[in-house]
């Protein structure tokens, strides 16, 4: 068996619910354990990423959901997009572009991937180019996921920049129990192939998973997207390319080993990935090819010194490369190829943490923390815009952090949570070489001297008021800084340097159980973000202008109700909807709409249990109507939309599932996500302005799986 396991890991490389108050360290929580539990002992269950350590759910300072691998095997989710899309207070928006689907919280979206922080198994999946959390760098198959721990809220205080509306950990190695798996799956859109095995040797313990998926991507007509189709036809787009087919393929391959023994643990983590996209305008020919390689590799030292200390150390190498082949043409470009763009940085992370009890009421976590970016490269032979470019700086971008978490027991039932980091970003200078080896060669310098200490405050009192109420006042603050990539748009265009974004909130946090049949969990929050960067990209003449900005400030009030239920034994059913609305601030802003900030959402998860071996599930999950970004300068002064306001939609998914079919461990899965292929359509963003009537979302697919477990 041993063998087999090693060749089915071999095969592959070859090739190469939410319940929202509780999370676990080291065991698998089946929902119906959970819908079991008492108040007391729903509590007493753990969570690790809203500390970095062990945390009862009624102690830490945050709102929690945790995703099991019962609840991802019981919906039968095809992706880790899938799965966040079902998190009750998030929201996606898919402008075809190269990020992939970004995420909106609680009515907040940037546009880019970067404001939520993303861990797999700890590990920050943020690279050194563009600062992005962009799910093709860590395409984690379904299957290799044993758990999901998503802390909404500001996170900076334990994770620094980056964790702005929340941390999301994606755990592959929960378990070390000589469990493994192999699957296959095929559907009328993607296939996907997938192996993972665990063991314990010993002392030493480790967990491997390797993964393939691919996806033809959708087949719709552009047009469906373009009020005015003519206006493409300078770009190129004509009756014999007006189509999507074969031009947002994508495909990625995936491997995660995590070791442990003794004290020392390891977690490496490769992949590769090719996503073809809509850059600026419409493929005209096979689609914009972008191509990224990331690779992690982790290594730390954890050891309980003492009774009351324990400290957790690691080093973390991360490497980044992307290239992106433009494929897009215009009436005037004679060339035959529009050019490509590419960039790589490698990245150091060290950190350590100490978990102190200074008695048995009064704990504090303290850490240090220290990030190096070397080499950071970003370059451009874009010919048809007549880009040539080579971007670089001449010292390594560093960042200094320090912080401290406090949690003292008052008494039995009030306790107060409070933390401060300390953060420092060295000013770095960047070299633009601009049409590099001719003539109008020219070469410039830039300091980036937005330097300051950043204080961030978080703080949360926490009253139990019996066994089946909870309270949780919760106040944080977050920043999130521009990347080098953002930094280098503003040197390049000659704008001012960006200043930090910044978000504070407070929120309010119900727990009860008011029967054994129903848990409950409401949420007031009030959020504002000032300083938000938006991206922005303009045409002057032939030449492409690309820039962001500091935005004004935007207040979100809102609320969160999440239902549970288990009316039989084999019957679960889960309800949210979240209600917020957010105001622009700025003069003359109030009376407008703001973009991308749905008023309703909604999420729905039925399941029941035939006989134990069978199971049938639905998802369901609406989003209100959405607005495009405003444009002050559009109508000659007067303002507009960059597009078409969109309306809202509701999306179905249902989940067959066979366990122990021929044989013990053997599974078939049959997944259908929108099953009533509805068209709906993402308002239109900044990067392709030409799609006015909005970008096309999913239409329907259906994915079966056969797998074994052993």
């Amino acid at each position: 068996m041993k063998y087999l396991k090693i060749v089915l890991i071999l095969f592959i490389l070859v090739g190469f619910e939410d319940y929202p108050l509780f999370a676990r360290d080291k065991k698998s929580i089946a929902p119906e354990d959970i819908l079991n539990m008492s108040i007391e002992e729903m509590l007493n269950v753990k969570i690790i990423t809203a500390g970095k350590k062990e945390e009862r759910i009624a102690d830490i300072p945050a709102s929690a959901v945790i995703i099991t691998r019962k609840d991802i095997e019981k919906y039968g989710y095809m992706s880790l997009e899938e799965i966040l899309e079902n998190v009750p207070g998030m929201y996606v928006i898919d402008d075809l572009g190269a990020y992939r689907k970004t995420y909106g919280v609680r009515g907040f979206y940037s546009g880019t991937p970067r404001n939520i922080i993303f861990l797999v198994n700890g590990v920050s999946q943020a690279e050194g180019v563009f600062d992005f959390n962009v799910m093709a760098n860590f395409n984690i198959p379904v299957e290799a996921i044993d758990r999901i721990e998503v802390v909404r809220g500001p996170m900076s205080v334990m994770y620094g920049q980056g964790a702005f509306f929340g941390a999301i950990n994606i755990i592959t190695n929960d378990s070390y129990d000589g469990t493994s798996l192999a699957s296959v799956s095929y559907g009328n859109m993607a296939e996907r192939a997938v192996a993972k095995i665990s063991e314990t040797e010993g002392e030493f313990k480790y967990s491997l998973s390797a993964g393939y998926s691919a996806t033809d991507g959708p087949d719709q007509d552009w047009d469906k997207m373009v009020t005015d189709m003519s206006a493409l036809t300078f770009w190129g787009i004509n009756s014999s390319n007006n189509t999507t087919k074969e031009r947002l393929e994508r495909d990625s391959k995936n491997f995660i080993f995590s070791g442990k023994y003794k004290h020392f643990y390891t977690d490496m983590m490769f992949n590769q990935s090719t996503d073809e996209a809509a850059i600026f305008r419409p493929a005209v020919s096979e689609g914009s090819a972008y191509n990224r390689d990331s690779a992690k590799i982790a290594v730390g030292y954890e050891n309980q010194i003492s009774e009351a200390v324990r400290i957790d150390t690691k080093m973390i190498y991360h490497h980044f490369s992307f290239d992106l082949d433009w494929d897009i043409t215009s009436a005037v470009f004679t060339g035959s190829d529009a050019g490509e763009t590419s960039g790589e940085a490698d990245m150091y992370e060290f950190e350590a943490n100490s978990f102190i009890n200074v008695t048995d009421d009064f704990l504090v976590t303290t850490g240090l923390y220290y990030k190096m970016t070397k080499d950071p490269e970003f370059h451009a032979d874009v010919n048809i815009f007549n880009l040539i470019y080579d971007d670089t700086t001449t010292d390594d971008i560093e960042l200094l952090a320090a912080f401290t978490q406090m949690n003292y027991l008052l008494n039995e039932k009030f306790r107060l949570v409070g933390g401060l980091r300390a953060e420092k970003l060295l000013g770095y200078t960047m070299i633009h070489d601009n049409k590099p080896g001719q003539p109008a060669n020219t070469l410039t310098q830039r300091e980036y001297d937005e330097d300051d200490i950043d204080l961030i405050p978080s703080l949360a009192a926490i009253y139990s008021y019996n066994d089946q109420n909870v309270f949780k006042f919760l106040y944080s603050q977050a920043i999130a800084r521009p990347s080098f990539f953002q930094n280098r748009d503003q040197f390049v265009s000659g704008r001012p340097n960006l200043e930090p974004e910044e978000i504070e909130t407070f929120e309010l946090n119900y727990m009860t159980v008011p029967s054994s049949k129903i848990t409950a969990n409401l949420s007031v929050f009030h959020n504002t973000l000032d300083r938000l960067i938006v991206r922005n990209n303009s045409l002057v003449g032939n030449q492409l202008v690309q820039y962001s900005s500091n935005g004004g400030k935007l207040v979100t009030n809102g609320a969160e109700l999440s239902i549970l239920t288990n009316p039989c034994e084999k019957f679960h059913a889960d309800f949210s909807l979240t209600y917020q609305d957010t105001e622009d601030q700025r003069d003359g802003y109030g009376h407008i709409e703001v973009a991308y900030s749905p008023h309703l959402l909604g999420y729905a998860k039925l399941s029941y249990d035939f006989t134990g071996t069978i199971s049938f599930a639905l998802t369901g999950t609406y989003v209100d109507e959405m607005e495009t970004e405003w444009n002050a300068a559009l109508n000659g002064g007067a303002g507009g939309r960059i597009g078409q306001s969109v309306d809202g939609h509701f999306l179905l998914g249902a989940n067959l599932r066979f366990n122990d079919l021929f044989d013990k461990g053997v599974y078939l899965n049959i997944r259908g996500s929108n099953i009533l292929n509805n068209e709906y359509l993402y308002p239109t963003y900044v990067n392709n302005t030409w799609a006015d009537k909005g970008t096309l979302g999913d239409p329907f697919e259906i994915l079966v799986t056969m797998g074994v477990k052993f």
